[in-house]
């Protein structure tokens, strides 16, 4: 062997896997075992002297083939098996009788099935760039590897200034490129939405820079998508400028590289399709396995010509120049081929083996491919798309013989991971037109667009066609649907994608696909361009979307854009935000629990998540430090306010490092997820019984055991305020007030355009009734202060809920007390609504007739009440329950005299005093009938004047701007701020010394804004070690003013403030007040 390829072999042994083999049950006599070997030479295959390349092991599998009684096993001996030309497999490679024919590595060996080539003969170029030279000849390539890692060609700047396009291509007003050599080799680069446009020049003059045709014309279809001015510039000899980059000049067939590769191993590919696989319709391939293998340096050289690479979709290219626009070429698409092809096949199976350093595709399934297993594999670092299984043609999607279909294939516990290296529109895995499609339990991470890609055709192929495009892009409209159906996307691990491109998600699917499903699936860090986390594009229809967990999800968590039919429940994720456009229809997103933070998310699920645990090595992870889970929770207790809703709560449990959440079952399912020990579990069905139980878990996963059951039956209560007589402050047509009690979530009151807040709504119930809970579901999914309010008589009011210190987060708000209140008046107020008006869908009221009865006799007077001063602006009172012979069902306060509040509970916030005032403070007991008690003794109490602990003390931060300078945070001034470096990202900090070890009870935090900053506050003693004193990191705030509160003091010297994502405004806050007991 020579040296140069024993120093290939040796460097690609490095990058490969040691064979991993299915288990296999013991095997009869008759089994045939061949070996093959690099330098095997021409041997007869037995282990001393074995077949020197596949293709002599392959023609002796046909002659045994063909009497085949049980498994033929060709063992490939440690190696690299280096190809100029493909392997082909066909139907006369099958396995016959039931039997497979299996290329496997020979366990515990390194075997490499690769296109590369070595250079060598490096000689220094350019000294003054350092840049070095060798000779290939004639060989063309798209990729280059040193030490096993791909390297960049030569590029430019992001978004080189002085560009501008033009007709035919582009002014460049720098005139920068005029003399650069073999111009017609020069690429640009745009990223647009979801494509990258990779497009050729043709040449330069002075400013005007000409465009290769069919690509620029081609890059051009879209329209409002066009290719836009130049995201970078590649491959020209002029570009190297930093270490690791490489140019090839065709012309004179010498490569270039910035830095001295002569010691190291440096490989081009020169094959583009490894290994196919292909049978025909009428007599497809089957019964092959390939196990251990590692497949790389495959090229693919089609985007070096004139139609470049014009991305329609999922790494799909718009060739050729006859396109009279976008839509009319959909359906024509080419599809990128793979290092390894797949087509008109049966039960082929791909298991323990790693694609790497591919130019195009890692694996693709074809037409026809069926009952294919791709299962326990590495996909890393691939140019194009990871897997693709399945065609988009006509043959594809309307068969006339149903061979032609491409079903049953499992891709399953596979890490897929830097796919799209090169284009960066392609995917980890791409399912066109299939039948039951299996991917599950899949890593997936590290990608520059979508993770899993499932359906084509945007609807136009769907029986009908697509009635949101006149003229159906002109595609035929069938009558039939497609063969796209019973999909299944389950228990996959999604992060970290859509890392350059736009329009896209984690999950995306297309079209029609009757009983398909996604569910089981782990969503981990989607940026704000993964339009959703989940997204049903144009034309999905008949999807069940379910049981996935979303975690850190920037823009939405599901997304449908003019689908149909697609049951959307029982999900669970820390964004609230989903959406529906363009005429989306027949579709349910319900009942999906929206929790604070990643570790509260079931862990039933996060933990099933990505590769089971026979394949985990592949993907190894540091042993987790804590293995105990928490205590199993105690028995729930549950209480029914509201039909179809059952509200849990229950003893919480403890962990040697935390409780960070807990799942909710009922009659075994997941139907609920929490931070703390309670939750409400809604879409559950009246009349049905429901044994509920709990389970906690911590922050690493660990999963308790389930608590004791407990068992009801929700009841079927009635909404008392359906279709009651309405009064409103206003209203603005068509939105009139009965539309918010006529039952449906459809129609809407909305208060007086242009009017300002507040606005309110008041529900004549026609009688007196005990009300126990109030939905109230506005237009909107947050940025609503309101309250709620009952009256017996329609002058005396008793607060239900008050939710005006803070706005609402989602459009469902569920108020209920421990008590119910008795009235015949219900009142909504919207006391803010950003500046969008008063907005309901729905307000739906329940409880019980109330029993009226003649009672006189008032309850007895209440006992002095109890003051904590919380703030010198704010305190809690507090009293015992009232007695009386009926019953007390509620309590009217007063402050120095003058009413200020009616509860049904015995306590009240009071907030707004003014620091250093006085007052005295009674409350007065009421019955049903409103039979009042004399009033309590008055509790007196004077407001603390301190400024706060922090004022005036040093201020550390992470930056500022002027004139926000630090100390402005603690100068007890509310017209002053600090703020954070003008541009700078989130997150940043604040923190104040306060000069020796104190008692600290209470921050209140002064933001600029009214809403958006999400933050957290700690103290330490030593500025080193710090605990939390507040975590509000999981929701935005909504108000400017917020109060932390503790009910125990901590000792601290230092307070931080770190805001960790601020809308992009910014940190920046008028005051950070620190206080101590009072």
């Amino acid at each position: 062997m020579p040296r140069s390829a024993r120093r290939l072999l040796a460097v690609l042994g490095s990058l490969v896997l040691p064979a991993v083999l299915l288990p296999v049950v013991a095997e009869a006599a008759t089994v045939t075992t061949l070996y093959v070997a690099p330098s095997g030479g021409a041997g007869s295959g037995t282990l001393a002297r074995p077949f020197g390349s596949l293709e002599q092991a392959r023609d002796q599998v046909r002659k045994l083939a063909k009497n085949q009684r049980a498994d033929i096993r060709v063992v490939l001996l440690a190696g690299d098996y280096q190809r100029t030309t493909t392997f082909q497999l066909t139907s006369a490679d099958s396995g016959r009788n039931g039997h497979q024919v299996i290329y496997q590595a020979q366990p515990g060996a390194k075997v490499t099935v690769n296109g590369g080539r070595l250079v060598t003969g490096w000689t220094l170029s350019d000294p003054a760039k350092n840049i070095y030279k060798a000779h290939v000849g004639a060989i063309d390539f798209r990729q280059l590897y040193v030490n096993g890692e791909r390297q960049q060609r030569a590029r430019g700047r992001e978004n080189p200034p002085g560009w501008s396009k033009t007709a035919t291509g582009y002014t460049d007003s720098t005139q920068s490129m005029v003399g650069w050599k073999n111009q017609g080799e020069i690429e640009v680069n745009s990223r647009w939405g979801w494509m990258h446009y990779r497009c050729p020049i043709q040449s330069i003059a002075g400013t005007a820079v000409t465009m290769q045709q069919p690509c620029y014309k081609n890059a051009n279809l879209h329209q409002g998508e066009e290719i836009q001015n130049p995201t970078w510039i590649e491959n020209a000899y002029e570009l190297l400028d930093t270490p690791g980059e490489w140019y090839l000049d065709k012309s004179t067939g010498d490569v270039y590289y910035v830095g001295d590769p002569s010691t190291k191993t440096v490989v081009v590919p020169q094959v583009q399709d490894l290994v196919n696989v292909s049978g025909t319709i009428a007599n497809p391939v089957q019964n092959i396995r390939f196990d251990g293998i590692t497949f790389s340096y495959s090229t693919w050289l089609d985007p070096s010509s004139d139609d470049g690479m014009v991305e329609g979709q999922a790494g799909f290219r718009i060739n050729g120049p006859n396109w009279r626009d976008f839509d009319h070429s959909r359906l024509y698409w080419e599809k990128t081929p793979g290092a390894v092809n797949v087509g008109y096949s049966r039960n082929i199976s791909f298991t323990g083996s790693t694609f790497t350093h591919l130019g195009a595709v890692g694996l693709n399934l074809n037409t026809g491919s069926q009952g294919t297993t791709i299962k326990g594999n590495i996909f890393r670092d691939i140019a194009a798309t990871g897997i693709q299984v399945g065609g988009t043609d006509i043959i594809d999607h309307h068969p006339d013989d149903v061979r032609a279909i491409t079903k049953d294939n499992l891709v399953s516990n596979n890490l897929i991971t830097k796919a799209a290296a090169d284009y960066s529109g392609s995917l980890a895995i791409m399912a066109g037109y299939t039948e039951h499609t299996v991917i599950e339990h899949n890593t997936i991470r590290d990608l520059p667009y979508s993770g899993i890609s499932l359906g084509w055709g945007w609807g136009n192929t769907d029986v009908g066609g697509d009635t949101n495009y006149p003229g159906n892009f002109g595609i035929p409209i069938y009558d039939t649907p497609t063969t796209a159906k019973n999909n299944i996307i389950r228990d996959n691990s999604i992060s970290d994608i859509m890392k350059r491109q736009a329009d896209g998600g984690a999950i995306y699917t297309l079209s029609m696909q009757p009983g398909s499903v996604v569910s089981g699936n782990y969503i981990k860090d989607t940026p704000s361009p993964a339009y959703g986390a989940i997204y049903h594009d144009e034309g999905s229809r008949s999807f069940t979307t379910t049981e996935n967990a979303l975690c850190n999800v920037q823009a939405l968590w599901l997304f449908l854009n003019h689908g149909l039919n697609i049951d959307a429940q029982r999900n669970f994720t820390t964004q609230p935000r989903s959406a529906t456009q363009a005429n989306t229809i027949d579709s349910t997103i319900a009942n999906n629990p929206v929790v604070a933070g990643c570790e509260q998310l079931p862990a039933s699920i996060v933990n099933n998540a990505g590769l089971e645990a026979p394949y985990r090595s592949l993907d190894p992870q540091p042993a987790p430090t804590d293995r105990i889970a928490p205590t199993a929770p105690g028995k729930p207790v549950v209480r029914t306010s509201f039909p179809t809703i059952a509200e849990l709560s229950w003893p919480a449990s403890t962990d040697q490092t935390g409780v960070t959440g807990y799942s909710v079952y009922a009659n075994g399912k997941l139907v609920g997820a929490s931070q703390g020990a309670s939750a409400r579990i809604t879409g559950l069905v009246t009349g049905r019984s429901y044994t509920f139980t709990v389970t906690a878990r911590d922050a690493v996963g660990n999963e308790s055991c389930v608590s004791s059951a407990v068992a009801v039956t929700i009841p079927a209560n009635e909404n008392i305020a359906l279709n009651k007589p309405v009064t409103v402050s206003s209203f603005s047509e068509p939105n009139v007030r009965a539309l918010a009690v006529d039952g449906k979530l459809s129609t809407r009151w909305a208060q007086g355009l242009g009017q300002p807040d507040p606005s309110w709504l008041q529900v004549d119930l026609g009688a007196q009734y005990d009300v126990s809970g109030v939905i109230t579901t506005f237009e909107l999914s947050n940025g609503y202060r309101y309250k709620l309010e009952i009256s017996s008589d329609g002058s005396d009011w008793i607060t239900f809920e008050d939710h005006t210190g803070t706005a609402t987060t989602q459009a469902d708000n569920y108020a209920s007390l421990p008590v119910s209140v008795r009235g015949r008046y219900l009142r909504l107020t919207v006391v803010g609504s950003n500046f969008n008006g008063g907005s309901i869908y729905e307000i739906a009221a329940y409880g019980k007739l109330a029993t009226v009865t003649p009672d006189q006799q008032p309850p007895a007077a209440l006992p002095k009440p109890t003051v904590n001063v919380l703030l010198p602006t704010t305190l809690d009172l507090s009293w015992p329950t009232g007695t009386d012979n009926v019953g007390v069902t509620s309590y009217v306060v007063y402050q120095d005299g003058q009413k200020i509040a009616t509860t049904p509970l015995n306590q009240l916030r009071v907030d707004g005093l003014v620091a250093g005032s006085s007052h005295n403070f009674t409350v007065v007991a009421r019955d049903a009938n409103l039979n009042a008690a004399p009033a309590s003794p008055a509790a007196d109490v004077t407001m603390p004047a301190e400024a706060g602990l922090a004022v005036g003390k040093a201020v550390t931060v992470s930056s500022f701007s002027e004139p926000n300078v630090p100390a402005l945070g603690v100068d007890g001034d509310l017209n002053t701020r600090w703020a954070q470096g003008l541009g700078l990202p989130d997150p940043s900090w604040f923190q104040v010394d306060l000069g020796a070890a104190t008692s600290v009870k209470s921050i209140v935090t002064n933001f600029e804004l009214p809403s958006g900053y999400k933050y957290k506050l700690e103290y330490s003693l030593d500025g080193t070690a710090w605990s939390m004193f507040d975590d509000h990191t999981a929701v935005a705030t909504t108000v400017r003013r917020n109060p932390s509160i503790r009910t125990a003091a901590v000792q601290a010297r230092y307070v931080r403030l770190t805001v960790v994502g601020s809308n992009f405004s910014g940190g920046s806050i008028y005051e950070l007040q620190v206080y101590g007991g009072f």
